[in-house]
């Protein structure tokens, strides 16, 4: 049984690490090696099937979970990027088509108002009210028909950003949440980078819909709708003869 130093009260003495090695490796200790500075290249050196599952990782590109995940969570980043500008590019030359279109569309009709009842509209973007300059249309069925297929386009384009921005957000979003709880339970896995700032997607969706609002779509009745309200315009004679009777 090994003796242990006591405190005069009886108590287990407290020692430093130093004080414990020292006492445990007296002069007549005979260890090999002694008094030399300690090779540990054999110790870290792995053997032969470590080095060959290293290679195949390697090889393979495959990275420790954390890792993996962070990378992954950047890719999704830049791919919602490049999503968002390359759709850009196709959306904005179709918005600064339309709006002329619509415009004009309004100048046609008194007012908003009558314009979305004629053609079955719940309500006109803001940004669509023309200016005093803008001429109203010469021919307003072909007008129509040609606001109707840009806006058609535009909405498509509109609708297939938003899923693909937002998806890649959200899977970015998954893997920087798992990266953060694999940290967390596992204390030893320090993060050697910054950490990715959490995505908030409700925002970007926000974002998009401010940015590319989506424009209402006539109903399938419009041309009917059209020409009632051009018969209300210009009645037929015998209609104005009975009224001015």
């Amino acid at each position: 049984m090994p003796s242990y130093k006591r405190t005069p009260d009886g108590k287990p003495e407290r020692r430093t690490p130093d004080e414990m090695l020292r006492d445990a490796v007296s002069d007549d200790t005979d260890i090999p090696g002694k008094g030399k500075p300690l090779d540990l290249k054999a110790y870290f050196r792995p053997d032969a099937e470590h080095r060959m599952a290293g290679k195949i990782l390697r090889d393979n590109n495959v990275l420790p979970a954390q890792l993996q995940e962070r990378k992954d969570a950047e890719e999704y980043l830049k791919k919602s990027e490049e999503h968002l500008r390359h759709a850009t590019e196709k959306i904005a030359p179709l918005q600064k088509a339309i709006r002329p279109f619509a415009q004009t569309l309004i100048r046609t009709f008194s007012n908003d108002k009558e314009m979305c009842e004629a053609l079955g509209l719940d309500a006109l973007p803001e940004d669509f009210h023309p200016n005093t300059q803008t001429p109203p249309a010469s021919d307003l069925l072909d007008t129509i028909r040609t606001f109707d297929q840009l806006c058609k386009q535009y909405n498509a384009r509109v609708r297939d950003l938003t899923y693909h921005y937002l998806e890649n957000l959200r899977l970015a979003h998954e893997n920087i949440e798992a990266s953060k709880k694999r940290q967390l339970v596992n204390r030893s896995l320090l993060p050697a980078y910054a950490p990715i700032d959490k995505v908030d997607i409700e925002a970007q969706r926000e974002y998009i819909q401010k940015r590319f609002p989506l424009l209402p779509e006539r109903p399938h009745d419009w041309q009917s709708r059209l020409k009632t309200w051009q018969r209300s315009q210009h009645p037929a004679l015998w209609r104005r003869i009975f009224k001015s009777a």
